[in-house]
């Protein structure tokens, strides 16, 4: 009986490796296929989407695509671009949207819960619902075809604000009580306190509105009206033409393009877990 025991958990702890093995599969498999095909040229690509092959580094590799993406088409100045408006997304939208969140987590003041239910109302509501709006918005903005105009609507989020509706509500009261009695304003005990007590929550905004920032297309197509704002979604979209597909360079934009992310992930991956296992433990 114990034998057969130890046979059936072995079977048991093989058998949730091999499913384990087959989800990470999905994940990594793509990402390989997209490296390994940005050295390959357009021919060659063609003829190994249908085969194994397309996995594996075989045939001519040549570096040719990373030099035309940048000398042809300028993937450079499309970086730049992109960089600057996610920057700028994510550092207004940890901050704008963590001060809504604190103030309604935290701070007692009449018309709080209606505020609360607004928030979690919008957040059913598709962007692509309310894009005609902000586009005729920043057009009386006067922001239209600028940083400004592309990066200004993704700052405040319906989810954002959520997510730290429920970190500061589960901060404990007595901390801004003490504060207040030692004479600290609300302003203060925001910047001096919370945030700083904060990282988790931050890390897992910004790392949420930087890839939201860095993958948006929709937006910037209405937004940009030449190549001077125009961002990298938009460019790699412009690879795919009516008279050809520039195959190798789609995937060597898309390798590029997805180097940023992996890098802020793994800058903020502990406080980004940190904070998964606080919601989790509060859910």
């Amino acid at each position: 009986m114990q034998a057969m025991s130890k046979s059936r958990k072995a079977a048991y702890l093989g058998l949730s490796y091999f499913f384990y093995v087959a989800i990470a599969l999905v994940f990594i498999l793509p990402v390989l296929y997209m490296f390994v095909s940005s050295f390959k040229s357009d021919a060659q690509i063609e003829n190994d989407m249908s085969t194994l092959k397309a996995f594996f580094p075989v045939g001519k590799l040549t570096l040719e695509n990373y030099r035309a993406s940048f000398v042809e088409k300028h993937f450079g100045k499309f970086f730049l671009n992109s960089s600057v408006v996610s920057l700028i997304v994510v550092c207004c939208a940890t901050i704008v949207n963590a001060m809504m969140g604190y103030a309604l987590g935290m701070l007692e003041f009449k018309g709080r819960r209606f505020l609360i239910s607004v928030v979690i109302a919008f957040s059913i509501i598709p962007s692509e619902a309310v894009i005609i709006n902000r586009f005729l918005v920043a057009l009386k903005l006067g922001i239209i075809n600028s940083y400004w105009g592309l990066a200004a609507p993704l700052i405040g989020h319906t989810m954002y604000i959520f997510l730290y509706y429920n970190h500061f509500r589960g901060m404990p009261k007595e901390l801004q009580e003490a504060a207040v009695v030692d004479g600290e304003t609300y302003a203060g005990i925001f910047w001096k306190i919370m945030i700083p007590l904060s990282k988790p929550i931050l890390a897992t905004v910004a790392i949420m509105a930087f890839i939201g920032a860095w993958g948006d297309l929709l937006w910037p197509a209405l937004v940009t009206r030449d190549e001077t704002f125009r961002t990298l979604p938009l460019a790699l979209r412009g690879l795919d033409t009516d008279v050809h597909t520039f195959w190798g360079q789609i995937f060597t934009f898309a390798t590029l393009m997805t180097l940023p992310v992996f890098a802020v992930f793994l800058a903020f991956q502990k406080q980004f877990i940190a904070s998964l296992a606080m919601t989790g433990i509060k859910g």
